[in-house]
């Protein structure tokens, strides 16, 4: 789209805020504040998209897994979301026009067609699929908001059943339209989706309906945020956003040096069932959750593996994302694909507890800490401050933000200020000693997954058996004939003791992270298939050489130590 074209769409050639349409088939909207935030590092080498990574088996892959069929699920899933389907439109010619940039969304006349566009077939192995796509050339684009890939690797035992295979499963999509929690969702309602009893024919029909997109389009997060709108209201939220600020101090940061170009790698360690039992029993015993565990858990493997700590006086501090859906105003749009997230900040003593009550002590802080912020009436208001901040700094205009949109510091990882000493000069009256305020690092914290891959519930077909017959007939869907002839059915018994679920795909493993600037770490926590997960995503050219080696390694030993062994 040109300029020209887009200043005939508004008053004044201002492209609108909110979703609208000059023809009636076409939409468009600003990026909000948040999104744009996100923006502007991912349009210059992909900072921030996002992967997710699962690995599973299937059951009947000559149906399930038709390339055909993935394409027409596909399809729909993108159809439900249409971000996924969108573009980003920016003017070239303007610098730091709020009008630019802004989604686009054009509804395919061939969904399918339009889906296959970014569905790709390979045989890469888990490890290549993953580093070719945090350390290669840029997956995504303005033009392309999604990515799916599925490999079958070459690197799979073969199955023992011809009827079965084993698939590598990479969906992708920039930060500044969701986050990890929306990537899990998308990935289970294509699983949902694939081994459904609907024929391939069935499913492509539902495209045929168009849906209405005016209420499925998803308005920017800053829209839906409930702030306080009155004089006494606003005042109130800014003297609690300094307030806030005041108290997050952090003195300690990882050490970079940027040695050669950015390599990310990943690892990651699973913990068995009666490990993670274990933990879980631990952690709720002691009033806490994993999540609230893990940070002291950082803590202490930070303390042990940092051994110039003890010089530091300040106290460690760590961030974390902050979900913002539950405290939204409503909106017609069932979609998830949505970015909605704030951050907040975790301060812990610098030195290691001497004891195991003084480390489910700290485990308690982080309880307290985060209760405080969620609970907090100004919370909305804090997080609207600062997607206004992070949007001034993504566009470089920070120092000309009036204070009424900025405080100043932000809380997020790529954004935070030198000092906090940075909110003085839009703080008036309110005078704030020095103090640093640097973050070591962030953690992902993307909960129970079990919750939402309910995979047994989701993912399984109907058959009917018998004990009586020599083999059990399998239906694929409900109108196609059976393949086998029917068991004889004793007239004693009631059918339904025949029938039994047949699970279609089972998911082994899921991974996600996001690609990372040089010197980046993200450390990522979820709990699936009864087990506890962590992985950690960092650049092995940035840093010090075995600074992040030994940081994990006394995580691990932190973990063993005091959530394992009795």
């Amino acid at each position: 789209m040109t300029l020209e074209n887009k200043k005939s769409i508004g008053n004044n050639g201002e492209v609108p805020k909110k979703w609208s349409s000059h023809n009636g088939r076409d939409y468009f909207r600003l990026l909000g504040e948040s999104e744009y935030a996100y923006y502007v590092p991912a349009s210059r080498d992909g900072l921030n998209d996002m992967f997710l990574h699962s690995s599973f088996t299937v059951k009947s892959k000559e149906t399930v897994m038709d390339p055909s069929r993935i394409a027409v699920c596909w399809a729909i899933t993108r159809s439900h979301h249409p971000l996924l389907m969108a573009k980003v439109i920016r003017d070239r010619n303007s610098q730091t026009s709020e009008d630019d940039p802004y989604f686009w969304f054009s509804p395919p006349e061939d969904a399918v067609k339009e889906a296959t566009e970014s569905l790709v077939f390979n045989t890469l192995s888990k490890d290549e699929l993953i580093s070719n796509y945090l350390n290669g050339s840029r997956t995504l684009s303005d033009e392309r908001m999604s990515y799916l890939v599925i490999s079958t690797s070459s690197d799979l035992e073969p199955s023992a059943n011809n009827d079965e295979g084993k698939y590598d499963l990479l969906m992708c999509a920039p930060h500044f339209i969701g986050d990890g929690a929306s990537l899990h969702q998308c990935t289970h309602e294509l699983m949902t989706l694939l081994s459904s009893p609907q024929t391939t024919h069935d499913l492509a029909e539902s495209l045929i309906r168009p849906p209405n997109w005016v209420d499925l389009l998803p308005p920017a997060l800053e829209s839906r945020l409930p702030v306080l709108s009155s004089r006494i209201g606003k005042a109130a939220a800014k003297v609690n956003y300094l307030q806030t600020l005041h108290r997050e101090i952090g003195g300690h940061t990882l050490r970079r040096q940027q040695r050669e170009p950015k390599k990310t790698v990943m690892v990651e360690k699973s913990f068995s069932e009666e490990d993670t039992a274990k933990m879980l029993a631990k952690c709720k015993q002691s009033g806490v959750t994993i999540n609230h565990a893990l940070f002291a858990l950082c803590n202490v493997a930070w303390g042990h593996s940092n051994l110039d700590f003890r010089a530091i006086e300040s106290p460690v501090m760590m961030y974390t994302a902050l979900n913002l859906r539950p405290y939204l105003t409503t909106h017609p749009s069932s979609t998830y694909w949505f970015l909605a997230l704030t951050y907040f900040n975790v301060v812990l003593p610098s030195f290691v507890p001497g004891t195991i009550a003084a480390f489910w002590n700290r485990a308690r802080s982080v309880k307290a800490q985060t209760r405080k912020v969620v609970q907090s009436p100004f919370l909305p208001s804090r997080a609207m401050t600062g997607a206004r901040t992070r949007a001034a700094r993504a566009r470089g205009t920070l120092s000309t933000v009036s204070t009424s949109n900025a405080a100043s510091v932000t809380d997020t990882a790529d954004f935070l200020p030198a000092s906090i000493n940075d909110v003085q000069a839009a703080s008036g009256s309110i005078k704030l000693p020095p103090a640093p305020s640097a973050a070591l690092f962030g953690l992902s914290l993307i909960g129970n997954l079990d919750n939402i891959y309910t995979q047994s519930a989701s993912y399984s077909r109907k058959h009917i058996s018998s004990s009586s017959a020599s083999a059990s007939p399998s239906y694929d869907t409900p109108s196609s004939p059976p393949t086998l002839p029917l068991p004889s059915i004793d007239p004693g018994k009631h059918l339904t003791e025949y029938i039994h679920p047949i699970q279609m795909i089972t998911i082994h493993t899921v991974t996600t992270a996001s690609r990372q600037k040089p010197g980046g770490l993200l450390l990522l926590e979820h709990t699936f298939a009864k087990k506890l997960w962590l992985h950690l995503c960092w650049d092995v050219n940035g840093f010090e050489v075995g600074h992040i080696e030994r940081f994990w390694e006394c995580l691990e030993d932190a973990v063993e130590e005091l959530l394992i062994s009795s």
